[in-house]
């Protein structure tokens, strides 16, 4: 996502990998996806992302942050960044900057018991689905090195090497440029927008009960996805390319507002209206997807002006203008980040539940 820090303060943390002794992170087994509850289907989709917190190597540290994730009503969490580069030959896969060997040894555990919606001593009532996000702000390098390394290649490293060992439920892929303006943004999706495609689809293929979303900046998301593609060796659009009989590959979209995603001209609403939603109605046979409003989540970051009042005001605009669109019900809003609500994450998961249409 757009203006990341990339985790200063947890590059030394995570590099330590013993907190004494236990199991080692490749022997933690997370209970299965198959025998978890699934999701409620009359259950908001709230989603937070979670950049340093879960490699923390202070144990203490590491048991309130999990309470607190537990706690709340967040049943989406992002963790984020990872990154690939290639070195001699070899592609090393990174969790902000580290190893992903670096985990702490009790991390796929803690996040079992994040994901397991059971109601007891040791774990949450609800029940959550976690994903990694793959690249971040001024990593365009990950998506040149999964291209020299093969997406095929690169679904099977990463499967073997952080999905299977963490126990997760999918990918956000998160393409932003080296620096900043929109012709920034429009050029790196036309350079590695086939490798999206591709991996999309790939990593579907490997895992389809798993989940993959993207994270565009709204521009972005209006003129990569809801237009003509015009990127090289794409036949039709973006969104066309990961059709398939049952829908699409792409489960949903988390729709930056903020920083670079800022609407500059009239409000989110008229946007979700006019470049969003209102075009896909028209694509709904064409790309396999049903749904308009479900497929766009507003994310949003408290940090950049837009407390949690803001957030409800524009759910409920957003709704309201397009309540004739016959595009579905708005279910969801994504946050950016932990850290900016972590006092305050339960009011933050209530607060945006409540206005949300299940």
């Amino acid at each position: 996502m757009q203006r990341r820090k990339f985790l200063s303060s947890s590059m030394a943390a995570a590099a330590a990998v013993a907190l004494g002794t236990g199991s080692s992170f490749s022997q933690v087994v997370s209970t299965p996806l198959s025998v978890l509850p699934a999701p409620s289907s009359r259950q908001s989709r709230l989603i937070l992302y979670v950049m340093a917190e879960l490699v923390e190597t202070n144990s203490a540290k590491l048991r309130v942050v999990v309470q607190r994730l537990g706690s709340s009503g967040f049943n989406v969490l992002v963790l984020s960044f990872l990154q690939a580069r290639t070195a001699n030959g070899t592609l090393d896969l990174l969790y902000n900057g580290n190893a992903v060997a670096s985990f702490a040894p009790q991390v796929p555990a803690l996040l079992a018991r994040l994901r397991s919606g059971f109601a007891t001593p040791s774990g949450f009532a609800t029940r959550r689905r976690i994903q990694i996000s793959i690249g971040g702000w001024g990593n365009t390098p990950t998506f040149a090195a999964i291209r020299s390394a093969g997406v095929a290649a690169f679904v099977r490293q990463l499967t073997d090497q952080v999905i299977a060992p963490l126990g997760l439920d999918g990918i956000d892929l998160d393409l932003e440029p080296q620096e900043g303006d929109l012709e920034n943004w429009i050029a790196v999706h036309r350079e590695y927008g086939k490798i999206l495609v591709d991996l999309t689809n790939e990593y579907k293929r490997v895992h389809p009960a798993h989940l993959v979303t993207y994270a565009p900046i709204s521009s972005v998301a209006a003129e990569t996805f809801m237009m003509p593609s015009s990127i090289p060796d794409l036949k039709g659009s973006l969104l066309q390319a990961t059709r398939t009989p049952q829908g699409n590959n792409i489960d949903w979209l988390n729709v930056q507002f903020y920083e670079g995603g800022v609407v500059s001209q009239g409000s989110i609403a008229d946007f979700y209206r006019t470049r969003l939603a209102g075009p896909l109605v028209a694509m709904r046979e064409q790309v396999g997807i049903s749904k308009p409003l479900y497929f766009f989540t507003p994310t949003f970051e408290p940090h950049a002006k837009q407390p949690l009042a803001f957030c409800q005001r524009t759910i409920a605009a957003i709704n309201s203008s397009c309540a004739d669109l016959h595009a579905g019900q708005l279910s969801g809003a994504a946050l950016w980040d932990y850290q900016q609500i972590e006092s305050a994450i339960g009011a933050w998961s209530a607060g945006l539940q409540s206005v949300l249409r299940s």
